[in-house]
């Protein structure tokens, strides 16, 4: 390796050498500025749960109760709540038997068809609006 460097003219070598230090002093503000996992602010994660439902929100009803399908057991609650709050004033039964139903699939995007549902529309993100079978 330092055969290599050797055999380098003097300004390719200060080329590398300047690159390197200016990768380097990078470094530092980055890993200052990086979001720490698992340390998220309420408000922040409020905020990007507005904006994951905010083009399904303006294809509901303003008020009214809506079906919630979404990913089963411990890991479904916090979502629940949270496209809840997004979708607010609108109620969310957590059940498929409305005309109108949310699927949020946060963790698996690409969600298995829900029996009695059909797609309307997948707004990406794990965010779905289906209809009920007897719906036009």
């Amino acid at each position: 390796m330092q055969a290599l460097a050797q055999n380098l003219p003097a300004k390719n070598r200060l080329v590398i050498l300047v690159f390197v230090f200016c990768c380097l002093l990078s470094s530092p503000r980055l890993v200052m500025k990086a979001p720490i996992p698992g340390r998220s602010t309420p408000d922040e994660i409020a905020q990007r749960s507005d904006l994951r439902f905010a083009k399904l929100k303006a294809a509901l009803p303003q008020r009214g109760v809506i079906g919630y399908v979404g990913d089963a057991g411990e890991s479904g609650v916090a979502p629940y709540y949270l496209a809840q709050y997004a979708l607010a004033p609108l109620v969310l039964d957590r059940s498929p038997n409305h005309p109108l139903v949310v699927g949020n699939f946060p963790l698996s995007p690409s969600a298995a068809p829900v029996e009695k549902l059909r797609l309307v529309k997948d707004f990406g993100d794990g965010v779905l609006l289906f209809a009920g079978e007897d719906q036009p």
